[in-house]
């Protein structure tokens, strides 16, 4: 049978576990059908649904909205009736605090959902209904004063969930589950998991770092603007430790963690990357991603924080390797710009942004089929 995650108590439960009311707490069944009328459903199913059994499912989907029908897990948590409809996919983003996490998935909320990046590549996303309260006030309402959103605290942070639609799968929308994983103070996997239990049901990760994490000798020739070195934010040890604390959960899963590793505030290094010879280069933002080139382009902007890493964050890139064999990397910047003295970004101009999603959602399975929309004919018709 099925199994469905709570995004609240971070379990999953077979579909018969969760109890059905109205919006008025009284207790709801769907449409009693007898054996008979479900075996010919079953029957039509197999050999493909028809209008009739599409509008009668609307129908129902419509008279459920109408009385405000959700489901409560066994914990009584609520949620909407479409979480029993659709697979949700917990996504951390681990790392230590000042390594602009939040401030990176605020940016990157605002480009997928308030501007639709991505809608021409067949994908939009929505924040659902309980997370509309939390995206508000600590993405969108920092972003519109240009300040960086609160940093996440040691203790559980609640969770963001956003829908993802497929032009190309439109009965088949998924579930973003964002989280944040500070990890300092997880003492070990048993208080990892107390701490943030989303660490054990995770389905992909983005791992963060930052310049002031990585060693830069003076044989580079390159040093961090003045003001920057010995900031707030900690060393390559920290990172290192923030990962190990989200392994030792996610040691006993067989299946490979899609893991994304993120070299953020890459503004920062735009001297240094200017001298190489094969820079970060972004993936293009066009259809022709879908069509049998997504691996060339993910590789291709892999290589250089790749080769930053193995440079000057060799712990970093060990225990990320540790952590996942499925592992791209990535360098963005979510604005851009340091903040200024008032504690404000002078302007906020992201660089490559979406790439770490993209790439998970290309490793985590979610852009199959994309094909079937954006062939040669659609890209270059």
């Amino acid at each position: 049978m099925t199994r469905y995650l709570c995004p609240q108590c971070a379990v999953h439960y077979r579909a018969n576990e969760f109890t059905t009311y109205t919006a008025q707490s009284e207790r709801w069944a769907p449409p009693h059908r007898d054996a008979m009328s479900t075996l010919v459903r079953g029957v039509r199913t197999l050999l493909g649904v028809t209008v009739a059994d599409h509008d009668r499912a609307r129908a129902e989907h419509l008279e459920m909205l109408r009385l405000g029908v959700h489901h409560r897990c066994p914990r009584g948590h609520v949620m909407p009736a479409e979480f029993l409809r659709r697979e949700t996919l917990p996504i951390g983003l681990i790392g230590p605090s000042s390594v602009s996490k939040s401030t990176y998935l605020a940016v990157l909320l605002q480009r997928i959902v308030g501007m639709t990046d991505l809608a021409p590549m067949g994908l939009t996303f929505t924040v659902e209904e309980r997370s509309k309260g939390i995206y508000q006030r600590d993405y969108v309402t920092p972003l519109a004063m240009r300040r960086p959103p609160e940093q996440t605290r040691l203790e559980r942070t609640s969770p963001l969930v956003v829908r993802m639609h497929r032009d190309w799968a439109a009965d088949e929308d998924v579930n973003l589950l964002f989280f944040d994983a500070a990890g300092e103070g997880y003492r070990d996997a048993r208080s990892s998991a107390d701490l943030n239990p989303y660490l054990s049901v995770m389905a992909g990760a983005l791992v963060f770092c930052s310049p002031v994490n990585l060693a830069f000798g003076p044989e580079t020739g390159f040093a961090l603007a003045p003001g920057i070195e010995g900031a707030t934010a900690p060393g390559a040890g920290t990172v290192v430790a923030a990962l190990q604390s989200a392994r030792t959960v996610a040691d006993g899963r067989r299946d490979p963690v899609p893991t994304g590793v993120v070299v953020a505030k890459c503004d920062e290094l735009a001297p240094l990357e200017a001298r190489q010879p094969h820079p970060g280069q972004a993936i293009p933002l066009d259809a022709r991603l879908f069509y049998g080139h997504e691996d060339a382009y993910l590789r291709r902007q892999s290589r250089w924080p790749y080769e930053l890493l193995a440079a000057h964050g060799q712990a970093i890139l060990a225990e990320a390797e540790r952590f996942s064999l499925l592992t791209r990397y990535h360098a963005v910047s979510a604005t851009g710009s340091p903040v200024n003295n008032l504690g404000m970004f002078d302007t906020i101009a992201p660089v490559r942004v979406h790439e770490p999603l993209l790439g998970l959602l290309h490793d985590m399975g979610l852009l199959v089929g994309a094909t079937a929309l954006y062939g040669p004919e659609r890209v270059h018709g």
